[in-house]
């Protein structure tokens, strides 16, 4: 019979590998070494004894089989495991990892140490690969182990590749210490889920911008690594694609995308985790501007009430003047100013010229500040005014359109509006469906306040023959923005880094400053005239005039039929004084 030592020595390689993992990559952590599996194998109880053992190299600080791992219970002041040594017995890499994540000092940023015992794994190298990264797990080490020769070999996962590199036991220390899994994926495909209403990224003409897709531009350059997007269209039938979240969170738990650019994202923080911008959003509402269908009657806007009273005392009191005292104010200063140049101004006396002077003074002011005053108000309140409450919209607004995702979420703050009026989206949004078609001027819409207010700045909607919208000042929903990440996702860490340094150096705010849609590219609206303006102000103008004429008309018609009268009298008297003599 082997003597115990004899019996271990050919497992000391193993004790020393362990011990240099111990020594060299624990970074200083209490947390120590845990160890997973059946205690009766030969490699173990030689680790097991040796680490009994007072020395400075490994540790075992816990150890479990079976069941006994989970009906462990941590309190706040234990420590997790800094070093996770596993040993996978004939079943699935994934059922194995399962098993550790519902361990109570399990954390996927420890180093992992995956040990096979006289077998090789059933699945493939990409499956392996994509289980550990489903995990979170990027400090790794696979070993097969040969009890019979007591040899064993170390492969280092290239999770990103999704292929298994055999390595020496001396590289497979460097390849811990200097090989970052995430910091340059040499290739890896990203995929995320692109969708017409994630604020600040969009396509046009086929071509991608906006502030979030240089984000994701920059970190697929310094990753080295590719990516693909993943159209969300409404007619994948698979999905329930009413609701963009519900499409997004699936997409996420069956790991089809890295993570989610939907900085409103509703989750489960049991199955998500969140990366906050610090920056706020919400759910807005896009009510459509109503246009002005009375705007004719609403020409004495341009002044204000009291001065139309003032001009209004003074035609009154001109009148009055005529009809009280014809011999002091023998003409009418009304009729004189408005056609004063068909009259012989220096037959009339010094008094009524000097009214008149008066007179016209006053109209001319008042005709070019009415005149400069009403072009500024036909461009500017073409539209009824402003919406800015939810009663508001609901007492006189139009039927507010969601889809039946949004008012899940939403439920409850609709319900408190008894009045409003509800549509229930039925047409969904196509590749090819653009906003026009989308957002139909006929409803009120609920969307992201940052997609709404880049939708309502964007040169497309400054059109002339476009649609008009506007965002109602209450929002439905405030929260803070985020992108979303499934639970102990790897790419959280890089992504974060990247995003506070693109922050922090005001990148990330010129990127906003410089977004396509953020732009108003068009002038303002008091520093330009357009077309249909100046063919309204010419209706307006045609109206003063046609009224004008009118007033003439029926002066004109008074004074020949008053000349008709008087020749008729004398033509009558004439007739008579002939007949009596």
């Amino acid at each position: 019979m082997l003597s115990p030592v004899e019996t271990n020595a050919p497992w000391v390689r193993i004790i020393t590998f362990f011990d240099e993992i111990q020594q060299h990559h624990l970074r200083g952590s209490v947390g120590g070494a845990c160890f997973f599996g059946p205690p009766n194998t030969s490699w173990w109880q030689t680790v097991q004894s040796q680490a009994a053992t007072p020395h400075d190299g490994f540790r075992v600080f816990r150890a479990c089989s079976g069941v006994g791992c989970l009906a462990i219970e941590t309190t706040a002041r234990d420590t997790k495991c800094a070093l996770v040594v596993a040993s996978v017995v004939k079943r699935k890499l994934h059922d194995q990892m399962d098993f550790l994540s519902r361990t109570a000092y399990w954390t996927h940023s420890a180093v992992h140490v995956l040990v096979w015992e006289d077998f090789r794994p059933v699945e493939s190298e990409r499956q392996i690969t994509g289980t550990i990264v489903s995990f979170g797990v990027t400090r790794v080490l696979l070993l097969w182990l040969d009890t019979r020769t007591h040899r064993f070999n170390v492969l280092l996962p290239l999770l990103f590749q999704r292929k298994l590199a055999s390595i020496s036991q001396r590289q497979a220390h460097h390849s811990l210490a200097a090989y970052n899994q995430v910091a340059n994926l040499h290739g890896f495909l990203y995929k995320t889920l692109y969708n017409t209403l994630v604020p600040y990224i969009y396509r046009y003409n086929r071509v991608f911008g906006g502030s979030d897709y240089r984000f994701l531009e920059t970190v697929l350059a310094h990753q080295n690594a590719t990516h693909q997007w993943i159209y969300h269209h409404s007619t994948d039938l698979t999905m329930n694609s009413t609701d963009l979240n519900y499409v997004d969170r699936k997409l996420l738990k069956a790991k089809r995308v890295a993570f989610s650019f939907n900085r409103l994202l509703l989750s489960d923080a049991n199955e998500t985790e969140k990366l906050y911008l610090n920056t706020f959003d919400g759910t807005c509402v896009l009510v459509p501007r109503k246009p002005l269908q009375t705007f004719i009657l609403r020409l004495w806007q341009p002044f204000s009430q009291y001065l139309w009273y003032t001009v209004l005392a003074i035609v009154m009191a001109s009148i009055l003047g005529n009809l009280v005292a014809p011999r002091l104010f023998a003409v009418n200063y009304i009729l004189a100013v408005l056609f004063g140049g068909v009259m012989v101004d220096y037959h009339l006396r010094a008094f009524d010229r000097a009214i008149l002077s008066v007179f016209d003074v006053l109209v001319f002011l008042l005709k070019e500040a009415y005149t400069a005053k009403i072009i500024t108000y036909m461009i500017q309140t073409r539209y009824e005014p402003e919406l800015e409450t939810l009663q508001q919209l609901a007492r006189s607004g139009p039927p507010l359109k969601l889809a039946p995702g949004d008012y899940q979420s939403l439920r409850e703050r609709l319900h408190s509006l008894a009045s409003l009026q509800l549509v229930i989206r039925d047409d969904f949004s196509r590749f090819n469906t653009t906003w026009r078609d989308y957002f139909r001027p006929e409803f009120a819409h609920v969307v992201p306040c940052s997609y709404g207010r880049a939708l309502v700045s964007s040169h497309e909607m400054q059109e002339p023959d476009a649609p008009q919208f506007y965002l109602l000042r209450e929002k439905l929903r405030i929260q803070p923005e985020a992108f979303t990440f499934t639970k102990r996702n790897p790419f959280m860490g890089r992504l974060r880094f990247f995003f506070q340094s693109l922050s922090e150096t005001g990148i990330y705010g010129s990127w906003f400053r410089q977004d396509h849609y953020a732009q108003d590219r068009t002038l303002a609206l008091d520093e330009i005239l357009r077309f249909e303006n100046l063919a309204s102000l010419f209706y307006v103008l045609l109206v003063g005039y046609a009224a004008a004429i009118a007033v003439f008309a029926i002066e004109f018609g008074v004074s020949y039929g008053r000349k008709r009268m008087k020749q008729t009298r004398a033509r009558k008297i004439a007739y008579i004084q002939a007949l009596i003599d």
